[in-house]
């Protein structure tokens, strides 16, 4: 009797680390094919993050020295980021009416 008793522990525990194992593996596969497929994702971010630095580099206003420059053309370049910065300034404003309307709505 005690022999069919043994011989079922050592098959349940036998099936059991079959399954237990398999499993195992199956997630340990999973994980490589995530792993990778983030490796490829972030190489993509890294790639446009680069790109977009790229342009936020060729946009930005020239800082370099302007001592020797003509003072026109320096004059017409203070004029015109002014009116950029007035031109923000009143969208800001703008948007800040919207939200101000909204929240007195909220507070009546």
């Amino acid at each position: 009797m005690w022999f069919w008793v043994w011989t079922l522990l050592v098959a349940g525990t036998l099936v059991g680390a079959f399954l237990l194992g398999r499993r195992l593996w199956r997630s340990v596969r999973e994980l490589g094919r995530e792993l990778s497929r983030a490796s490829q994702v972030a190489s993509e971010l890294g790639a446009k993050a680069e790109e977009l630095s790229r342009r936020l580099e060729a946009q930005q206003p020239s800082t370099a020295p302007t001592l020797f420059d003509d003072p026109v053309e320096l004059r017409h370049r203070v004029h015109a980021l002014r009116a950029d910065h007035a031109d923000r300034r009143d969208e800001r404003r703008r948007r800040d009416e919207q939200v101000w309307a909204r929240w007195r709505r909220f507070n009546a």
